[in-house]
C-alpha cells in the first residue's frame, strides 16, 4: 500500500509518497493542479494500491472529484478548529514538509491509529446553491449594517425622516436621504440600495433553484421557515442519508456538547461550534420565528419551559438542538411538519 499526501494550491501541487515503512519512495514538486498535472500521479499509482489525503483548501473540490471519478480513495482533511496542528503549528513549513506530514497522517488513518475531522465534498450543483445562499446572506448583512449606520449618522447630525416615513430602507426614504447632499450618507444609501437590489435578485434565483427540491418543500412546512432558511439547512446537510441518527446531525452542525471526563468525574461544557456558523444562525432565527408564529407547538412549549429556568440564549440553543432532531425526522421520513393545536 502507498500513502500519498498532497499539498494542493490553486495552480500547483506537491505530493509525497510513502511505503508501509514510512520511507519516502517518490516526491512530485510543483505539478500543475489540472487534469494533465494530476495524471503524473495517477499514471504511477493504481487506485487499489494507494490512500490519498489532502487539506480542504483552494482547489480541493476539483482534485477530490477528479480522483474519485478515477476510483481513488481520497480523504479531505478539515482545516478548521486546529484539526491539523501537526501541519499548521510547526517551526519548519514548506510544501514538501506539508505533503510528507499529510502522507504520515494518511497512513495513521488507514491503520486506525489517528482520528481527524474530515470535510464532506459536495457535488457541483449543491456547491452552486450553497454559494448562492451565502452570497444572499452577505447582501442581507450589508443591508442591515448600512441601515443601522445611516440611522446612527443621521442621529449624530440631527437629521430626521418625515414623521410618516416608517423605515430608512424604503425607496422614498432613500430618495429623501439623498436630498441632504451629504457625501457619507450618499455612499451608505447607495451601498444599501445595491445590497437590496442583489438581495431581490438572489431571492428570485434561489426560489428558481429550489423550486423542485423536495427537502426544501418539507422544511418550509415548518411555520416561520422561509425558502432561504430551508435552502441554507438543506445545502449544508447535503443528503440526510449521510446521518444515521439525529445525534450525528446535531454534532455535524456544531450543536453537540463538549464532554470532559477525568478521575470518574464527567463535566459538560459549551457546544462544540465545529459546524457551519451560518446554519446555526439560521436555526436560531427559525426557532425565534416558529415560537412567534406557532406558540402552541411542542417546540414552542419546550422553549418556554427552558426559558423559565435558564437565560434566553441557552434556551434558544437547546431548542436549536431539538429543532435539528425534528428536521432529521422530517427529512428521513419525507414528512411535512405536523402540528395538532388541540393536542
Amino acid at each position: 500500500m502507498r500513502f500519498i499526501g498532497i499539498d494542493v494550491h490553486k495552480e500547483i501541487y506537491t505530493a509525497c509518497v510513502l511505503d508501509e515503512d514510512e520511507k519516502v519512495i517518490d516526491e512530485m514538486k510543483d505539478c500543475p493542479t489540472s487534469d494533465e498535472g494530476l495524471s503524473e500521479l495517477t499514471s504511477k499509482y493504481r487506485p487499489e494500491d494507494c490512500v490519498i489525503l489532502f487539506e480542504n483548501l483552494t482547489r480541493a473540490h476539483y482534485v477530490y472529484h477528479h480522483l474519485s471519478a478515477m476510483g481513488y480513495s481520497a480523504t479531505v482533511a478539515h482545516t478548521g478548529h486546529g484539526s491539523l496542528r501537526a501541519i499548521s503549528c510547526t517551526n519548519m513549513k514548506n510544501d514538501s514538509v506539508d505533503a510528507y506530514k499529510l502522507a504520515l497522517i494518511a497512513k495513521d488513518i488507514y491503520n486506525e491509529r489517528r482520528f481527524i475531522r474530515v470535510s464532506h465534498i459536495t457535488d457541483e450543483d449543491n456547491m452552486r446553491n450553497k454559494s448562492l445562499v451565502r452570497v444572499y446572506s452577505e447582501c442581507s448583512k450589508i443591508h442591515e449594517e448600512m441601515n443601522l449606520r445611516i440611522q446612527e449618522y443621521m442621529s449624530m447630525h440631527n437629521m430626521c425622516l418625515p414623521e410618516n416615513y416608517k423605515s430608512f430602507d424604503s425607496k422614498r426614504s432613500m430618495r429623501f436621504i439623498l436630498s441632504f447632499s451629504d457625501a457619507t450618507l450618499n455612499i451608505m444609501v447607495k451601498m444599501m440600495a445595491a445590497a437590496i437590489e442583489q438581495e431581490e435578485y438572489a431571492e428570485k434565483e434561489l426560489a428558481k433553484a429550489m423550486k423542485d427540491n423536495e427537502d426544501v418543500k418539507i422544511l418550509t412546512s415548518l411555520k416561520g421557515t422561509a425558502v432561504r432558511s430551508a435552502a441554507t439547512v438543506v445545502t449544508v446537510i447535503d443528503g440526510i442519508e449521510r446521518f444515521g441518527t439525529p445525534e450525528k446531525l446535531v454534532s455535524y452542525i456544531g450543536l453537540g456538547v463538549r464532554h470532559s471526563e477525568s478521575a470518574g468525574k464527567v463535566k459538560n461544557g459549551h457546544i462544540t461550534k465545529e459546524g457551519d456558523p451560518l446554519v446555526r444562525k439560521v436555526l436560531a432565527n427559525m426557532v425565534a420565528k416558529h415560537v412567534m408564529f406557532c406558540p402552541g407547538s411542542d417546540l414552542s412549549k419546550y422553549y418556554r419551559r427552558m426559558k423559565s429556568r435558564m437565560p434566553h440564549w441557552k434556551a434558544v440553543t437547546a431548542c436549536m438542538r431539538k429543532l435539528v432532531c425534528i428536521i432529521w425526522a422530517m427529512l428521513t421520513r419525507k414528512e411535512v411538519f405536523r402540528f395538532h393545536p388541540g393536542a
